[in-house]
């Protein structure tokens, strides 16, 4: 089974953010460390949005060109030991300014499709190269949509596309949730490993130009957020985030749904989530799964976590540790490949 270990590198977007060396670069060190000690790849979904914004208000303001400085010599080093960094879009960084003291944070536009056609090609376009000045020649051809808003994907298709942007790892089936700023449902995605699509990530096409390598889906029952929310509260230092920011909070419906029914979420390394890191793969092996892709945020690490995905890659050695990349070949023979129905 090939093993993804993917993040998305962003900070919060609340009021209160989180600085830079929290958020981002004490705990995405941290797991490179891990990732040294086991020689396994990582993967970082890097929110170009706010590495933009930041250099933009940088020019203005010593303390934010200090941290745009070290984000960008962190990023260097990821690539330089090789790991991957691909495009992860937040948009409503294109409407959010510093404020003299912190980011004011728009979230008005928070998903990719809120703009007009010509600026999705425009934001898409631009991120997309800053992430190469980085990567170098076509390093970047993979994306994942911030906060899951894939959909509709026909919207951001030919923007994608024209940027090389031929995989996508945003989709994680069944799950379903309510945000004051969007909505998803993957309810009806495909259960398949990987598959080919064109204009709707979550409708088979072999004869689709984009791969989606989805995220790890698991079930999750009440008992396991009354057990989260009871970590956080009495679990002491090792359940504390590295992070001094603050998440969104969740919508009173989605607060409710999680701790009165079975519901599901992505394969997380996040905190608690990353306690049951073992039994989802385990569910995916015994299914004849050939992909694992788990998700985090450097922003919602914890020791706890770091420490549960270090005995999680301890246990697994004999699996292959891969980034995006080893899916690129099946890109050329698009129309024989299909899905990988397993």
């Amino acid at each position: 089974m090939k093993i993804i270990l993917s993040m998305d590198y962003e900070i919060f977007f609340g009021r209160n953010t989180g600085s830079v060396e929290h958020t981002l670069l004490e705990p995405s060190q941290a797991i490179c460390e891990i990732a040294a000690r086991h020689k396994v790849p990582l993967v970082f979904f890097v929110d170009v949005g706010f590495l933009l914004k930041l250099r933009e208000e940088s020019r203005k303001v010593p303390a934010l060109k200090r941290d745009y400085d070290r984000i960008i010599r962190q990023l260097e080093q990821f690539v330089a030991v090789g790991h991957e960094i691909q495009l992860h879009v937040h948009p409503h960084w294109e409407d959010s300014h510093w404020n003299g003291e912190s980011w004011d944070i728009d979230t008005r536009r928070y998903r990719l499709s809120d703009f007009n056609d010509l600026e999705i090609h425009e934001i898409v376009h631009r991120y997309t190269g800053a992430l190469r000045e980085l990567t170098g020649g076509d390093g970047v051809f993979a994306y994942r949509a911030g906060g899951w808003t894939i959909q509709p994907f026909e919207r951001i298709r030919d923007a994608l596309l024209n940027e090389g942007i031929c995989i996508d790892s945003t989709v994680f089936r069944g799950g379903r949730s309510e945000w004051k700023t969007h909505n998803i449902d993957f309810s009806d995605a495909p259960s398949a490993s990987h598959w080919f699509f064109d204009n709707d990530p979550l409708s088979i096409d072999p004869e689709g130009r984009f791969l989606e390598v989805p995220i790890a889906n698991y079930e999750l029952s009440p008992a396991f957020y009354w057990r989260f929310a009871l970590a956080k509260k009495i679990g002491g230092a090792i359940h504390k985030p590295f992070s001094d920011g603050v998440a969104l909070p969740m919508t009173r419906v989605d607060l409710f749904e999680k701790l009165t029914r079975r519901t599901t979420s992505m394969v997380s390394m996040d905190g608690y989530k990353a306690s049951f890191l073992k039994d989802a793969y385990c569910q995916y092996k015994e299914t004849g799964k050939t992909d694992f892709v788990v998700m985090g945020h450097p922003k919602a690490f914890t020791r706890y976590s770091l420490q549960q995905l270090e005995r999680f890659i301890t246990g697994c050695k004999s699996c292959e540790y891969v980034g995006y990349g080893a899916y690129r070949g099946l890109l050329p023979g698009i129309g024989i490949h299909g899905a990988n129905v397993s």
